[in-house]
């Protein structure tokens, strides 16, 4: 497969991996794939996925890949967050939540980071799909929040918030929110629960 006809067909994909090519040419050869790098006309990706040179990349395209690369996730802690406008600065790299083992990937965009929770605690996230091959799975405010509070265990009074610089406003339309109740509810986990009625004290201060 000639490199033209490779770009016109992969072009619909925001990212790619050798099993993407061998659709398209069963008889394609890895080392095509080290030619064209060296050529600097494709760019290596994380988890062996690959991006054309031309690809424009931004918060959402990096949201896309952290998809990609790693699944089945959605992002989730502190980059939702941020996209919700719970912390007041944008976090360097993307944050994860994945049914599948923790890991972390280093990339030249900052770290893929990935938590790792149980299969039936991968809910309560969104599809966003703001224009052509841009779309990620994004957690709700909601699940975000109990998230993080799930998977760090350090938080054990409303002060430790402070640290956290939580925007008190922003969280404040948790408190009679039924979802959040209701995912609370699936998690089905004390420690949870303290941790909330942590965080209610910190809204409410």
């Amino acid at each position: 497969m000639k490199y033209r006809e490779f770009e016109n067909q992969l072009n619909v994909l925001p990212a790619f991996n050798l099993n993407d090519v061998r659709k398209l040419d069963p008889g394609f050869h890895r080392q095509q794939l080290s030619y064209w790098l060296a050529k600097e006309w494709i760019k290596p990706l994380p988890g062996g996925y690959y991006m054309l040179e031309n690809q424009k990349v931004d918060e959402q395209y990096l949201f896309t890949l952290a998809n990609i690369i790693y699944q089945p996730s959605y992002i989730s802690l502190e980059s939702a967050l941020a996209y919700y406008g719970v912390v007041p600065e944008s976090v360097l790299g993307v944050t994860s939540v994945s049914s599948r083992k923790t890991i972390r990937y280093q990339s030249r965009w900052g770290e893929f980071r990935y938590r790792s929770v149980k299969p039936l605690y991968m809910f309560g996230y969104i599809v966003v799909e703001p224009m052509q091959k841009r779309k990620y799975k994004m957690a709700r405010l909601e699940k975000a929040v109990l998230d993080y509070l799930y998977l760090n265990s350090d938080i054990r009074f409303g002060a430790d918030f402070e640290g956290l610089r939580w925007n008190r406003i922003t969280l404040q339309q948790l408190g009679d929110n039924p979802l959040f109740l209701k995912y609370l509810s699936i998690f089905d986990n004390q420690a949870l629960e303290n941790r909330v009625e942590q965080l209610w004290e910190y809204i409410h201060a």
